[in-house]
């Protein structure tokens, strides 16, 4: 046989093997595709300042019909949370007041297993230094009524502010930077006291914070019945300093007076002072515990004043101004403060009332050493006159 007729039977064989393979091939069936099932996440990850704040994950599905994702907790920590918002994730991360670095994680999870849990990690920075000022006293008193007291507080990282006690609630306004101490009123016969704690961190400050009784109020004090004294009086029917010494009975209408509360921390009511149910309204002065009486005031058709004597003429006269009354430690004595006023030497203190006849008459006694040696005019309290 010769070459030719050879090769020929040759390709006749290949072309019968190729056709019997695509004959063979295109009898059999189509095979079913590989499909995978999971999801795509934006990040494997989030992290944050130690401000903390609000970091979302994207997540793209690739799951069946009967399957969805959640997400699931991997541990205990309690300074972030995850939600779902749609196909998103929600870490919400609080701040982180300590100077450590704080590590966590969650995984995303198919409900069919259809994938392995994925592992998400959360990272928060450490807390700068924390650094806190407050500005209050150590200790910090309150009267005996309800009150309240505000102060400022300044920290570069999240603060707080906390006590035991019951008769004290607190408040605070970190964008303020303020936080404000109340009490309630203190009924009871025993001084009570506290200590309120504010915190940034690991720094503290504490304020002590003290209450008196009602027994003890300052204001409440001065309330009561009050006698006009002094170690020397004059009288004098005409309003002259050329008079007779004069010894008054304390029982004289116009050497005795009530004070009596008006509005708390404020005013008081001083009553039936020189003449008959007289009413005139002083002003409490709570830095030194006393009252602030006005020069003169019109009662009914009478003018009824607080008198000083005037040495150039040896007169009573009478100024329009105020008096200090000031206190002594036991609130027991008050002393009147008589200044001097438009050039004046005002070196007296005068009474003008009137007497049953209804004429003015001068009763006095000399405040500041003069030459008329009268003696110091005190207001003295009086359970009983």
């Amino acid at each position: 046989m010769s070459d030719k007729v050879k090769r020929t039977n040759l390709l006749r064989r290949i072309w019968g093997i190729i056709l019997v393979c695509v004959l063979t091939v295109a009898g059999c069936e189509e095979p079913e595709p590989v499909v995978i099932y999971g999801v795509q996440l934006s990040a494997n990850g989030v992290g944050i300042d130690a401000y903390g704040g609000e970091r979302r994950v994207e997540v793209t599905p690739f799951l069946s019909a009967d399957d969805m994702w959640s997400v699931e907790r991997t541990g205990t920590e309690e300074w972030f949370e995850c939600s779902t918002e749609g196909n998103a994730i929600v870490v919400r991360i609080e701040p982180n007041s300590e100077p450590t670095l704080r590590t966590g994680a969650f995984n995303v999870v198919s409900a069919k297993m259809a994938f392995e849990p994925i592992r998400v990690s959360v990272t928060q920075e450490a807390a700068e230094e924390a650094v806190l000022r407050v500005d209050a006293p150590e200790t910090y008193m309150f009267d005996s009524v309800a009150s309240s007291y505000t102060f400022g507080v300044s920290a570069n990282v999240e603060w707080d502010i906390t006590t035991s006690a019951a008769w004290i609630a607190l408040s605070r306004e970190p964008e303020a930077e303020r936080a404000t101490i109340a009490v309630e009123a203190n009924d009871g016969e025993q001084q009570r006291s506290a200590v309120v704690t504010i915190t940034a961190g690991d720094k503290a400050a504490t304020i002590a914070v003290v209450q008196d009784t009602h027994a003890n109020n300052a204001y409440y004090r001065l309330v009561g019945k009050w006698e006009i004294t002094a170690s020397k009086w004059f009288y004098s029917p005409n309003g002259s300093l050329n008079s007779l010494d004069y010894a008054p009975n304390p029982s004289d209408y116009y050497l005795i007076f009530d004070l009596e509360a008006a509005e708390y921390g404020k005013t008081l009511k001083m009553r039936n002072f020189l003449y008959p149910d007289t009413e005139l309204e002083v002003r409490y002065d709570a830095a030194s515990s006393g009252f602030v009486i006005p020069f003169g005031w019109t009662v009914l058709s009478y003018d009824v004043f607080f008198y000083v004597t005037l040495v150039s003429t040896t007169q009573f006269s009478y100024a329009s101004l105020e008096v200090d009354v000031l206190p002594n430690e036991d609130v027991t004595l008050l002393t009147p403060d008589l200044p001097t006023v438009d050039g004046f030497n005002y070196v007296g203190f005068g009474l003008w009332t009137y007497n049953d006849n209804g004429d003015k008459v001068a009763v006095g006694s000399n405040y500041r050493p003069t030459m008329f040696p009268m003696g110091d005019v005190q207001f003295k309290k009086s359970e009983v006159l």
